[in-house]
């Protein structure tokens, strides 16, 4: 079993026994971004898998989860795979009215920032304009900055250059405060601006700045996006030796970063998590069944046996009760009448007996009908303290014994 394989099987199985941690969605960007960076994405989908799949994640959690995998399949180029997961996102996050604002904004410029990855000015313009700008306040500083750069080249296309200077140092102050690692972005875009505006110090110096951040950060699509630029720049010069050159670098570097393999392995492993957590999934269902039928069957056999205590009990209750009744009416007809029916009907004496004070109490009961049990009660003893009662007056009285009733 690979070292990929084991790392999956271990997530799934905590996945199965629950995740009771609550998430931190700045921190686990931060840890999904470190990965992306260095090129481990399927760390970073399989950990978002596996928490997306583990307990106690609300709405709100899923939207931030679905957003951090919109954001790996975006890095990888792969917009088909991080559409779909941003719609998963949008979806997840309406859900929860409290953040319905800031979900309807983040989505929208997440949108803006695809068309415009795309080259469709024309519907990144359109999007603009649904832009609410008090809203803007929900957008991180990382995100915020890239807007602001996405209004600085519609600003470079309309051949406003100034604002779009403005617009891109504006973004530039921005991520050097909050996500220097991000700057590439933005001096890849001022270097497009400063070969529109012919000015070629500006230019690559841009260039220059943009590598260095890239480099610093060991970004490698950031590295191939600026000498991309840098290729370009050269053959709007028309110096196609260096553009030559560039692109070769290009080349290599794109080889490298191989953002269509790449994509290809995390949507592999997408289906093989799936894969394994079904199997696993089926192996936990086929557990449940086994342990609910083996817990059946025990309490079936407990009932059985907790039926035929009872039905012991209730017959051992009824033969002590029917005697307890035959000996009271035994005592009964021994103190009021003779025991012979051919003798003459004569009177017991209990003065001629050896009784204490709460066995005359008894016997007086006993001749007006009460029951062992009401006995108890009338002289605040216990039923057992009756029945002993009555067996001491049964033998002193000269009453056969129980067995021979």
């Amino acid at each position: 079993m690979n070292n990929k394989t084991l790392l999956i099987f271990f997530t799934l199985f905590f996945t199965q026994v629950g995740i009771g941690n609550t998430i931190n969605s700045e921190i686990l960007k931060k840890e999904i971004s470190s990965y992306n960076e260095i090129g481990s994405f399927d760390k970073s989908i399989i950990k978002l898998d596996s928490i997306i799949h583990s307990k106690n994640v609300t709405n709100y959690d899923l939207y931030n989860l679905y957003l951090l995998k919109y954001l790996t399949y975006k890095t990888l180029l792969n917009y088909p795979e991080a559409e779909e997961n941003l719609n998963v996102a949008e979806k997840y996050g309406l859900k929860s009215a409290k953040y319905k604002s800031e979900v309807e904004t983040r989505v929208l410029i997440e949108r803006i920032f695809i068309q415009f990855d795309y080259l469709k000015y024309d519907k990144v313009e359109e999007l603009l304009e649904k832009v609410n700008k008090s809203n803007l306040k929900y957008l991180d500083a990382e995100t915020f900055g890239f807007y602001i750069s996405v209004i600085g080249t519609m600003n470079s296309i309309n051949k406003n250059y100034i604002q779009a200077e403005k617009d891109y140092l504006e973004g530039i102050k921005i991520l050097k405060q909050k996500s220097p690692k991000h700057l590439p972005n933005i001096y890849r875009k001022l270097l497009h601006l400063y070969t529109e505006t012919k000015d070629n110090k500006k230019a690559l110096e841009a260039f220059n700045k943009g590598l260095y951040y890239a480099k610093h950060y060991g970004i490698k699509l950031y590295i191939l996006n600026m000498y991309e630029s840098l290729t370009w720049y050269y053959a709007q010069n028309e110096d196609w030796e260096k553009a030559y050159k560039t692109r070769l670098i290009v080349n290599d570097l794109a080889t490298d970063y191989d953002a269509i393999n790449q994509s290809g392995k995390l949507q592999n492993l997408e289906r093989e998590i799936i894969n394994k957590r079904n199997d696993l999934e089926v192996r936990n269902q086929k557990n449940i069944r086994l342990f609910l039928v083996i817990i059946s069957a025990i309490l079936i056999i407990l009932l059985i046996v907790l039926y035929k205590f009872y039905k012991i009990n209730i017959e051992k209750r009824k033969l002590v009760e029917n005697e307890n009744e035959r000996m009271r009416n035994k005592l009964s007809n021994l103190i009021n009448h003779s025991n012979n029916a051919n003798q003459v009907e004569k009177k017991i004496i209990l003065s001629d007996y050896n009784l204490s004070e709460r066995q005359l109490d008894i016997i007086e009961l006993v001749k007006k009908g009460f029951t062992n049990k009401e006995i108890a009660t009338e002289l605040y003893i216990s039923e057992n303290t009756v029945k002993y009662h009555l067996k001491v007056i049964y033998n002193t009285l000269g009453i056969e014994s129980r067995n021979s009733l």
